[in-house]
């Protein structure tokens, strides 16, 4: 027999037909069941992320969804070998599919039949059950969505602008943030019910063939971690819905009135609260994922403490903002028509910043205590390092020291015109440490308190403007005096700042060719150097008045 014959003979062979057919059958169950994993667990899962609406999450879910497509794909070629060759296998042992099907169709049982038929049934009317459900889902979501935005506050009244020429009216709706949110936390709701129905239909599913213990575990171990998820979104959306209904409702009722100040400082922390809940929720949300897996179990205690510490820090910060406000009150910094005090504007960002300082460390302290860290010997420690501190660092001390007796002796303050060295300015800060002076010139002299020796100050009481006239000594003494007296009394007359007559001192400084005649005029603290140039243009007024005026050097 020739080898074509061969070939012919074993290719005409019924039971190698059978075979074949049984093997295509079980590589195209396995595509089919390939594909329809693809869809569930490749879209479905890039539809969640896009759903949940997270923006972190985008880029996790990209090289999620090229993970398992490449999992897929390699898990989707193994069982295809294998089915190859354990098809091969059963052929060259001479096995025949057909003979083993018609032995396995006679040893049935007619209760294996019926349980075969039974469950075949309860697929069949399992879907049209699952269609009613996800109807019911979508009907339910649009009912609570409209009864939702009718229970929407109204709006606040504000005033209607007539439009310009050529444009149009818009009507500006505070609602429209708020009904933008609850469409999408609706829709999310939506998504993730529909989601957990088809879980639940293919736990069903699988009880009704008989792969009960399967579905418990895979199936409910989904539903579980899906639930986690969607209570954490919808909780993060809720937050922002309630964050925008509350500030609406404070505006209404907090926003006027004597407690207006606080309710300003406090809607500065709506967006810092919201982002401080999220991540508590996010927190939680990984700690009870990371308890469904038992080798991670420990990782979770770590959670909790972290949903304390960031509640300690808001809570710090909406002290320190109620704070600010009230010894902004106290020293009466919202009264539009307070006189300007100096030692408040000294006194008071000094004691913010300390409070703050204070406010920061003591939530900073409790927070370790949460963390598990023993803060008894960081208080210790913290109480050495100042000694040590102090002993090595004798020039800070001083400084300290020093800036507390400038500021309980009220030596000077904020705004006062001082000479300290070399500087001579106006005082712009002082703190504990340093005080800072800047001149005419624009230049900021700062300076640390323990190296002020003396301090002259323009601004307790009265000063003195001083004005030196140097004339020749061929000049009349009588008519120089006279014009400068006349000068004194016209700057009183146009100056509030003068306080009394201008005195002429008279001659200060005599040479053979010149004489220098002082003019001595009080005026209000920190005004004497504008009033010195005042006083130089009204005498060169008078000068200008009378013919053949002296020439003069200040």
């Amino acid at each position: 027999m020739s080898f074509f014959e061969r070939v012919q003979d074993f290719l005409a062979d019924e039971r190698l037909l059978a075979n074949l057919i049984a093997l295509h059958a079980v590589l195209g169950l396995l595509l089919l069941l390939s594909f329809i994993l693809r869809k569930l667990l490749i879209q479905g899962g890039d539809q969640l992320v896009r759903w949940s609406g997270v923006a972190w999450l985008d880029d996790v879910g990209k090289e999620a969804v090229r993970r398992v497509r490449a999992l897929l794909f390699w898990c989707t070629v193994s069982l295809i070998s294998i089915s190859i060759v354990a098809g091969v296998s059963y052929h060259l042992f001479g096995r025949d599919v057909r003979v083993d099907l018609s032995d396995w169709v006679q040893h049935l049982t007619p209760a294996q039949v019926m349980q075969v038929g039974v469950s075949l049934g309860g697929l069949v009317l399992l879907m049209p059950a699952m269609f009613l459900a996800y109807r019911l889902v979508r009907k339910v979501k649009t009912l609570l969505q409209d009864y939702t935005l009718k229970m929407l506050p109204p709006p606040l009244e504000t005033p209607r602008l007539e439009p310009t020429e050529g444009a149009t009216a818009v009507a500006d709706d505070p609602r429209a943030p708020h009904e933008e949110t609850i469409l999408r936390w609706f829709l999310l709701l939506e998504r993730f019910a529909l989601i957990t129905v088809s879980l639940a239909g293919l736990w069903l599913g699988g009880h009704i063939v008989h792969l009960s213990r399967l579905v418990d575990t895979v199936v409910l171990f989904a539903i579980r971690l899906l639930a986690i998820l969607m209570v954490a979104r919808l909780l993060t959306l809720a937050c922002r819905t309630f964050s925008h209904a509350l500030a609406n409702l404070g505006n209404r009722h907090l926003g006027v009135g004597k407690f207006q100040g606080y309710w300003e400082r406090v809607t500065r922390l709506f967006p810092f609260g919201e982002r401080c809940f999220e991540a508590a929720v996010y927190i939680s949300a990984g700690t009870l994922l990371i308890r469904e897996l038992d080798f991670i179990r420990v990782v979770a205690d770590v959670g909790p403490r972290l949903v304390q510490c960031i509640g300690i820090f808001f809570v710090s910060r909406v002290v320190v903002e109620l704070l600010t406000v009230l010894l902004n009150e106290a020293f009466g910094m919202h009264d539009e028509n307070r006189p300007i005090n100096q030692k408040t504007e000294t006194l008071l960002p000094l004691l913010l910043s300390i409070s703050q300082y204070a406010l920061y460390f003591g939530s900073a302290v409790i927070i370790l205590g949460v963390l598990g860290v023993d803060t008894t010997p960081i208080l210790a420690g913290a109480g050495i390092l100042g000694l040590a501190a102090g002993l090595g660092a004798q020039s800070l001390v001083t400084d300290i020291v020093s800036g507390f007796f400038i500021l309980f002796e009220n030596q000077y303050l904020v705004g006062d015109v001082v000479k300290i060295g070399d500087a001579e300015g106006r005082v712009e800060a002082v703190s504990i440490r340093h005080t800072q002076v800047r001149d005419e010139q624009g230049k900021l002299y700062i300076i640390p308190n323990g190296q002020i020796k003396t301090v002259i100050n323009f601004s307790k009481g009265f000063v003195n403007a001083v004005v030196n006239i140097v004339v020749p000594t061929t000049q009349s003494l009588d008519q120089i005096t006279r014009d400068m007296a006349e000068a004194g009394r016209r700057l009183r007359a146009r100056r509030r700042e003068v306080l009394g007559e201008t005195v002429i001192q008279g001659l200060v400084d005599l040479n053979p060719k010149e004489m220098t005649i002082r003019a001595i005029t009080r005026v209000q603290p920190g005004k004497h150097q504008i009033m010195q140039n005042e006083f130089r243009m009204a005498l060169k007024e008078v000068l200008d008045e009378r013919p053949q005026a002296p020439a003069l050097a200040a």
